[in-house]
């Protein structure tokens, strides 16, 4: 597997892995053309024989970022794409001068939990409704 930074030509790619993922931002195709033309945006994709298998998507400014999206093809979830994902990400925002990440996920998304916990992310804040009537978003962070 190999991860490296997604360029424009890999926003219709994205929007395929990100169509697979129900619990994903639900972006489309232009929607990742937006983020990828956005100087403070970084995706990072993870790649097995040139398929796109997985995605991460965050934003930088000030010394604080966000993670925005992440998602990975159903086939190849839990076995480590996402954590390798987040792992290059951290590293490349730290790198650029963030210090601080923060997101949000739906509290009774335990894969996501578990991905952001193993990467360091702890609670600390819960949004009411976040993803609709009865179901609260966590908000993580970690600094870096």
């Amino acid at each position: 597997m190999i991860v490296r930074r997604a360029v424009p030509d890999d926003a219709s790619a994205l929007a395929r892995v990100e169509s697979t993922r129900p619990q994903a931002a639900g972006w489309r195709q232009s929607g990742f053309e937006s983020e990828l033309a956005q100087p403070c945006a970084q995706i990072w994709c993870a790649c097995e024989d040139d398929k796109i298998i997985g995605f991460a998507a965050l934003r930088g400014a000030a010394g604080n970022a966000e993670v925005l999206n992440v998602a990975v093809l159903p086939g190849c979830a839990g076995k480590g794409v996402g954590f390798a994902l987040l792992s290059r990400a951290l590293e490349e925002l730290r790198k650029s001068g963030s210090w601080r990440v923060s997101l949000e996920a739906a509290q009774d998304n335990g894969p996501a939990l578990a991905l952001y916990r193993k990467a360091g992310f702890k609670p600390f804040g819960r949004r009411k409704d976040f993803y609709g009537p009865g179901r609260d978003a966590l908000v993580l962070g970690v600094e870096i």
